[in-house]
C-alpha cells in the first residue's frame, strides 16, 4: 500500500541495478582497451558519463522512486532526471565508442553483421534524423502526461518502467545528435540542432503552463493514500507543473549554450582546414578568396542564423512572461 510505505525507504529494482552495473562493467572495460575506443579519454569523459548514469539510477529506484508514487511534484522530478537531465549529461561523455569496445569480441562482431542488414541500415538511417528524435522526446513527456496512461504507469509497475525507459531512450538519442560532434552531412546542420532545442522549450513551456494554471485536479491516483508533507492535491500539480517547464528549459537553454560554442568550434576547424584543401574548381566556394565568393558562401548560412537568434528571442520572451503570469496568478 501506498500509504504504508516509506517515502524515502529503499526499494531497490534488481531490474534497474542490474542494467546499471552492466553498463558499468562495458564503460570501464572499454576504458581499458583504448585501441579499441578510438583513443585514450581523458578524465571529463567518465566523470559526466558516471553523474549521468547517477542521475538516472537514483531517480528510477530509491531514494526518488518511492516518493514519486505519492506526489505528482516529485513525480516530475524524476520525468526532468530520466528524460533530461541523465541522457544530456551521458551524451555530453560520448560513451558509444567506449560501451562498443567493451563488448566481447563475438558481440562486436554480431552486432556488426546485424548493423550491415538493409532493414537495420534503414531502421538506424530513420532514427539518426533530428526531426525523428526530437518528435520522440516531446511524444515521451506528452504521452505519459496523459493522465488515464499517468496513472496506469502508477498502478502497475512494469509499465511505470517502460514509461520511464521512452524516456531514458528518446532523451539519449535527441541529446546525441545534438551533441554530436561531426559536422554536416554526417552531423545535423547546427541551425537545425538549435531550433530542435528551441522546439523542446516551448513543448514544455506550453503543457507545463497549462497544468500549472488550470483550476481541476487531473491525477486522483495520488489522493488515494496519505500524502506527503501535507501537500494539497491542486497545490501538487501546480507545483509539479511548474517544474516540467520551469527547470527543463533552463536546462535547455545551457544546452544551448554548448550548442553554441560546439558550433563556434566547428566553423573553427573548417576555417583551419582550409590551407590543407586539395579540392576541384566546383567546390571554390568552400574557401573563398574574394568578398563575392564569400557572400555567395555565408548568405544562407546567415540567414538560417538569423531565424534561429529570432526564435530563440521570442522563447526566452515567451519563458519571461509565462513565468511573471504564473507568478501574478499564483500570488
Amino acid at each position: 500500500m501506498l500509504s504504508q510505505m516509506d517515502p524515502f525507504g529503499p526499494e531497490a529494482s534488481p531490474l534497474v541495478l542490474a542494467v546499471a552495473a552492466g553498463v558499468a562493467w562495458l564503460y570501464l572495460r572499454g576504458l581499458r582497451r583504448p585501441r579499441l575506443a578510438g583513443g585514450p579519454v581523458g578524465p571529463l569523459r567518465p566523470f559526466l558519463f558516471a553523474v549521468g548514469m547517477l542521475a538516472l539510477v537514483l531517480s528510477l529506484d530509491a531514494p526518488l522512486s518511492p516518493p514519486a508514487q505519492k506526489l505528482f511534484l516529485v513525480h516530475q522530478v524524476q520525468h526532468l532526471l530520466v528524460r533530461l537531465l541523465g541522457p544530456l549529461l551521458i551524451a555530453l561523455a560520448r560513451p558509444w565508442p567506449v560501451l562498443a569496445a567493451g563488448l566481447p569480441r563475438t558481440w562486436r562482431k554480431s552486432l556488426g553483421r546485424l548493423g550491415h542488414r538493409p532493414a537495420v541500415a534503414r531502421a538506424r538511417a530513420v532514427f539518426r534524423r533530428l526531426p525523428v528524435a526530437f518528435a520522440l522526446l516531446v511524444a515521451s513527456l506528452y504521452l505519459w502526461q496523459v493522465p488515464a496512461l499517468h496513472e496506469a504507469a502508477l498502478a502497475a509497475p512494469p509499465l511505470g518502467l517502460a514509461a520511464h525507459g521512452t524516456m531514458v531512450a528518446a532523451g539519449l538519442l535527441f541529446f546525441a545528435l545534438i551533441l554530436d560532434p561531426r559536422d554536416p552531412p554526417e552531423g545535423a546542420p547546427h541551425p537545425f540542432r538549435a531550433l530542435a532545442l528551441i522546439g523542446v522549450i516551448l513543448s514544455n513551456i506550453l503543457l507545463g503552463s497549462l497544468t500549472t494554471l488550470k483550476e481541476n485536479v487531473l491525477y486522483t491516483a495520488y489522493g488515494t493514500g496519505e500524502r506527503l508533507w501535507g501537500f494539497a492535491p491542486l497545490a501538487d500539480e501546480t507545483i509539479g507543473g511548474y517544474t516540467i517547464w520551469v527547470p527543463s528549459s533552463i536546462l535547455i537553454l545551457l544546452t544551448l549554450l554548448i550548442l553554441t560554442n560546439g558550433w563556434n568550434a566547428a566553423e573553427s576547424r573548417r576555417w583551419a582546414a582550409r590551407h590543407g584543401w586539395r579540392g576541384s574548381n566546383s567546390a571554390a566556394l568552400e574557401y573563398p578568396e574574394t568578398a563575392e565568393e564569400l557572400w555567395l558562401k555565408v548568405r544562407e548560412t546567415n540567414r538560417r542564423t538569423g531565424r534561429t537568434m529570432a526564435a530563440l528571442s521570442l522563447t526566452v520572451f515567451a519563458f519571461v512572461m509565462i513565468t511573471v503570469t504564473v507568478l501574478v496568478y499564483a500570488l
